[in-house]
């Protein structure tokens, strides 16, 4: 089954509201819809706040466009973090957005297999005859935006045509690598983290792409439901911002 298959049929279970409950009752969990990059620490996170207040959490992952998509159409979701200003200011556009502030950062690199991937001293070099398949997030997908507006910057994303397999997020991106599917990829610096199996070849300069912020979003509904706002709270904790630096995030002050 493929990537994007897989994707699709999450998107068919993810549970649409209306169920009747709120948030942090028995009858259903607290929603927070993240990007993929955050999966690990944003389940911790999510364990550490159930453990100090009683109230189920439940985090649920994938590309932040989809998310933001989902929650459009209205999957039960009380809160968002989301890769890219986009898919934030997408939901905003549909007035489905209580409040939002910037509480990620991350950076771009270009990994290759740990054993025997290419040397690489620049995005060009990814043209070579070595490089016969590039892994990127598709478009659409905040990871792989960004990936193309460096190749693009760096004058080499033309040269990529033909070469390119797209991950339906950058997990399924970076798994093309780690699989040998794909000679080198361009993922964030937080997925290959203590990953032995792929090696980060070449880190992308900041300047060649927008910025990657990642913005939480409190997610508007007809009542504010304290135990969501509370859940908003604790992700912007310094609690939860040490297990974001672990795994490798900036954060973005408190102002």
């Amino acid at each position: 089954m493929t990537p994007r298959v897989l994707t699709w049929l999450w998107l068919a279970v993810v549970p649409l509201s209306g169920c009747g409950s709120r948030p942090g009752d028995a009858g259903r969990p607290l929603m927070l819809f993240a990007a993929a990059s955050t999966k690990e620490s944003a389940e911790q996170i999510a364990a550490d706040f159930q453990a100090e207040t009683d109230v189920r959490a439940v985090v649920s992952f994938g590309p932040s466009s989809g998310l933001a998509k989902q929650i459009e159409l209205g999957a039960d979701a009380d809160l968002f973090l989301s890769a890219d200003e986009a898919s934030a200011n997408y939901l905003a556009s549909k007035a489905l957005v209580a409040e939002r502030r910037d509480l990620l950062t991350n950076r771009l690199v270009v990994v290759v297999p740990a054993k025997g991937g290419p040397e690489l001293k620049g995005l060009g070099d990814l043209a070579r005859s070595g490089v016969k398949r590039l892994a990127l997030a598709e478009a659409g997908v905040p990871a792989g935006e960004y990936a193309r507006q460096a190749l693009s910057k760096a004058g080499a994303l033309d040269q990529m045509k033909g070469k390119v397999v797209g991950g339906t997020d950058v997990r399924a991106t970076l798994q093309f690598v780690r699989s040998g599917e794909a000679d080198a990829g361009i993922v964030y610096a937080t997925d290959v983290l203590g990953d032995s199996a792929v090696r980060v070849a070449l880190e992308i300069d900041a300047s060649l792409h927008d910025p990657i912020r990642y913005p939480l979003v409190l997610i508007r509904r007809e009542a504010t439901h304290t135990a969501a706002r509370r859940f908003y709270e604790y992700l912007a904790s310094a609690k939860a911002a040490e297990v974001f630096r672990r795994a490798g995030f900036g954060v973005v002050p408190r102002e």
